[in-house]
């Protein structure tokens, strides 16, 4: 694993953050309960992604691992 590999995992996880928090702010502002309802499962796979790239940086970065593991996560 190089230096780019980990700036792009970390910018994908800047993007799945975003898209989140764009998301949350559609769910809020959207009244239709089924809109809601959709945009709600695809927020949530987005937090899926979040977790998984998380784990993946944590393999792969030894340093963010044991931030991690510091933090008790």
């Amino acid at each position: 694993m190089n230096n780019k590999d980990l700036k792009n995992l970390r910018e994908d996880l800047i993007g799945e953050l975003g898209a989140i928090n764009q998301y949350q702010e559609h769910i809020d502002e959207v009244d239709d309960e089924e809109i809601k309802k959709v945009l709600t499962h695809v927020m949530n796979d987005e937090k899926e992604h979040v977790a998984e790239m998380t784990k993946l940086l944590q393999e792969l970065d030894t340093t963010e691992k044991e931030k991690f593991e510091k933090e008790g996560l």
